[in-house]
């Protein structure tokens, strides 16, 4: 009599020893992008893990410079608020020491310039004003009022040379014509050139178009009738005729 197995054949199930579907199979991509996918899983996943490093380094990179702008704004917006001109220097020093990359210390090494213009240290101002115009980009929007300034050095310093190289640098810019085509035109007026001075001065004029601000036209006419006035004063008196002899 033999014993009755305790499991029927009819219950034991074959083993499944297929592989199971992963989500690469459910995708339903191309065989050989999957197989090319689970081949170089490692280096795949590295390279993804380096992204994402990358990525989260910028993210901090920018919330970090974003935070410098925010707190050197902040500075600089107090340091203008400064009646102590001490005090003022001090904390527009204190802008470029700690916020170096920032457009708050660009903006402060602008405003010492400034300071040193107005305290009459025209050759420190004009070492300031060189030093910044040197460093910015030529399309920047800021080098045409760091151009003027240093014009105006120029000019307080009697170089009058340099002076007029950066007025007709900045003449045809937008905001920046009336005074350097007035700055340019006293110029020639001091350098006793004033056919230069006029030619300078009608050119401004001309370029007002037709319906120029009625202040600056009587402002430039009258220059040029000032010009004019000279210029019929030192003109040699006609010579009278020389009187026939008598017989």
């Amino acid at each position: 009599m033999s014993t009755q197995s305790l499991f029927s054949k009819k219950d034991i199930k074959p083993i499944n020893t297929e592989r199971k579907q992963d989500l690469l199979d459910e995708l339903n991509l191309p065989t050989g992008l999957v197989s090319f996918i689970r081949e170089n899983a490692r280096n795949l996943q590295i390279a993804t893990a380096t992204v994402a490093i990358v990525v989260f380094g910028w993210v901090l990179y920018n919330n970090y410079t974003e935070l410098q702008e925010s707190k050197s704004a902040s500075l600089l917006a107090s340091a203008l608020q400064e009646s102590s001109v001490e005090q003022k220097t001090q904390t527009l020093v204190s802008v470029i020491e700690e916020y170096s990359r920032t457009d708050a210390a660009l903006w402060s090494r602008v405003e010492l310039a400034h300071l040193d213009y107005q305290a009459a240290k025209f050759q420190e101002a004009a070492g300031r004003y060189e030093a910044i115009l040197g460093e910015l980009p030529g399309d920047s929007s800021l080098a045409p009022l760091v151009r003027l300034n240093l014009a105006q050095s120029y000019e307080e310093l009697n170089d009058l040379d340099k002076a007029l190289t950066h007025y007709k640098t900045i003449k045809t810019v937008t905001g920046f014509t009336r005074q350097a085509s007035l700055a340019m035109g006293r110029i020639y007026e001091f350098k006793n050139e004033p056919q230069t001075a006029r030619q300078v001065y009608e050119e401004y004029l001309n370029s007002l178009g037709d319906d120029p601000d009625p202040v600056i036209k009587a402002e430039i006419q009258a220059k040029l009738a000032t010009l004019q006035a000279e210029a019929t004063a030192a003109a040699p008196l006609p010579q009278p005729a020389e009187e026939e002899k008598k017989e």
